[in-house]
């Protein structure tokens, strides 16, 4: 079932990690909170704390190390987590700007 959203609503993604890249279909969407903006207080002033959301493929695992690249950006992995595994397995992660400085 899962694969099928994929193939119907998922975008274009490559997961890097290591020597390996791989091509997969994602769904990759901001993260919005009422509660929090998408900036934080550094030393320097505010800065900007874009975070996304992205549910993959299982047979695709995503890890701390990983780098996705999705529409011409890199993003590294903040948390990644398999879930729903005996319904619909996927895997859900937090990811963040690969060029942002994590504070």
């Amino acid at each position: 079932m899962w694969n099928d959203i994929l193939k119907r609503f998922g975008q274009q993604a490559v997961l890097r990690s290591g020597e390996s890249e791989v091509p997969v279909k994602a769904l990759i969407q901001p993260c919005l909170t009422r509660e929090r903006e998408q900036q934080a207080p550094t030393p320097m002033g505010l800065g900007r704390q874009d975070l996304f959301r992205y549910m993959g493929p299982a047979e695709h695992p995503i890890r701390l190390d990983t780098l996705v690249e999705w529409k011409g950006r890199e993003y590294r992995v903040q948390s990644a987590h398999l879930v729903g595994e005996r319904v619909c397995p996927h895997w859900w992660a937090i990811l963040y700007p690969r060029d942002e400085v994590a504070v």
